[in-house]
């Protein structure tokens, strides 16, 4: 079964119509793969000699200390491991109907399915962290090789626990957004000081250290989390059942506040059913929320990514929703889009619709951007208002053109691949998408240089300003662009 579906496998890679943009797609992703590794090897390196200012070996002093804090954060990296795979990983995908059709059990089909998994990235990478922290730590002589090897071993196999969860999860949209809850919930309770769980992760997590064959159980657990997924698989693994598209009541939701917008209102009433009703664009709505926190990680360490650093973080913040649903269009109205080019649609009306949709949910964002941030002084707040500004007046527009050349169909069922997937990057995307991030950071860059914070926020909320002003001229050539590549993207739709 298994080199019966790598060949098959091998076969779709090597003969699709698309074979260059997979290879490069695979390149970029081996690249990026090595780049976190290097990452995570340099991450166990510095975690071994925490506390400490030296980096020099081996370091008796600190080793404790080190080996305390890690402990202390694993319950954090699992939950937000736990939340990433959700969000990220994509679930292995076989014809599974070709499949039932042949002599192949379907035990075979499962386990295959599952097994897949076992060497992805999101397995691997932390070895890449643990196994040069680990060492460095016996170096200095304080810990014994025995019981750290069954440490890792301990965390390896809660690592593969999250993996086979995740097949769980991925039909549970609640309970993970309850992790998502719990995890936000007990961070906020250890940054005011009420509640410090990871006092309580170094007690859970040095146990495994202190007591080695306690990963005897962790991986019985692992192989009984296997059976048990493999067993709820092979429960719905029926053509004429568990294969079946579901079918739910259609709910009928009020957007009549919306009618001021006029006939663009259509498009907006239907965007907001698409992101309320489907489970990709649900995931956006969380993933923008989410952004609204991104800023915190500067803001608490501004002294080490400096202000410029720092204004990142709140621009970012008040453009998720502007990224997170702006980058995917037109993708969002992929599963229909031919059936659209075929009715009388203005260019004009439609483009409209999602910038109007996505500069409501930049508004949205600021206002809380700002109750947030406000916390952090003045300074703050001018920079999170002039994210906004150059968010709606510059990157509205930036984000609709280098969705032109976006190739990428979405499935709205599915929450993986929410950042876009091979098609999604292309030389045109990315030449458009460079003012985005980094004409504002160089703005304010040297605003800031030369007058002052306060002086380069102005700065940037002025070119915003002017781009609003501009919209008749940015449009023409927006929907200049969504013409000349209409059919090369019906061509892509279709084709997938």
């Amino acid at each position: 079964m298994f080199k019966t579906a790598l060949s098959l496998q091998w076969k779709e890679f090597n003969r699709g119509k698309s074979i260059g943009e997979k290879l490069v797609a695979k390149i970029l992703k081996w690249f990026w793969i090595v780049y976190f590794a290097f990452m995570s090897v340099m991450m166990g390196i510095i975690a071994s000699s925490y506390g400490g200012p030296s980096m020099k070996f081996p370091i008796k002093s600190d080793s404790l200390a080190s080996f305390e804090y890690v402990n202390g954060q694993l319950i954090y990296f699992f939950a937000y491991l736990i939340v990433m795979r959700y969000f990220i990983q994509s679930l292995p995908v076989l014809n599974i109907r070709a499949f039932l059709l042949t002599t192949i059990s379907k035990k075979q089909i499962v386990n295959y399915s599952l097994l897949r998994t076992v060497l992805t990235y999101f397995n691997i990478l932390p070895l890449f962290f643990l196994i040069p922290f680990s060492y460095l730590l016996f170096l200095t002589g304080e810990y014994k090789l025995g019981s750290l090897i069954f440490w890792n071993i301990n965390i390896v196999g809660i690592i593969y626990l999250t993996n086979f969860l995740n097949f769980l999860l991925n039909n549970k949209n609640t309970l993970i957004y309850t992790i998502g809850g719990f995890l936000g919930a007990i961070k906020a309770l250890e940054y005011f000081s009420i509640i410090d769980i990871t006092i309580y992760s170094k007690e859970l997590f040095y146990l495994f250290y202190d007591i080695p064959y306690l990963s005897v159980f962790t991986w019985v657990f692992v192989f009984w989390l296997y059976n048990y997924v493999k067993k709820y698989f092979l429960g719905g693994l029926y053509i004429d059942t568990g294969l079946q598209l579901k079918i739910k009541k259609a709910k009928i939701e009020d957007f009549s506040w919306l009618d001021s917008f006029g006939k663009t209102a259509i498009f907006i009433k239907n965007d907001l059913r698409l992101l309320k009703r489907s489970k990709r664009g649900r995931t956006a709505v969380y993933m923008s929320i989410g952004c609204l926190f991104y800023g915190l990680i500067f803001a608490f360490s501004e002294d080490l990514y400096g202000s410029t650093g720092s204004f990142f973080g709140y621009l970012f913040s008040s453009g998720g929703f502007l990224f997170m649903f702006g980058s995917f269009v037109p993708s969002w109205d992929s599963q229909y889009y031919p059936l659209m080019m075929t009715q009388n649609i203005e260019y004009r009306r439609y483009l409209n619709s999602k910038w109007s949709l996505m500069i409501l949910g930049t508004i949205i964002s600021t206002v809380f951007a700002l109750v947030i941030y406000s916390f952090f002084g003045i300074n703050a707040v001018f920079a999170v208002i002039a994210g906004s500004a150059y968010n709606m007046g510059v990157n509205g527009y930036l984000t609709l053109w280098a969705g032109a050349y976006t190739k990428s169909p979405i499935d709205l069922n599915s929450s993986a691949n929410a950042f876009g997937d091979k098609k999604a990057f292309n030389a045109k995307t990315i030449l458009v998408g460079l003012p985005q991030i980094a004409l504002p950071l160089m703005v304010y860059y040297l605003g800031n240089l030369y007058y002052g914070h306060v002086t380069a926020c102005f700065f940037v909320a002025g070119l915003g300003s002017l781009g609003i002003f501009l919209k008749p001229s940015a449009f023409k050539l927006i929907m200049k662009a969504y013409k000349s590549e209409k059919y090369s993207t019906l061509k892509a739709y279709k084709s997938n």
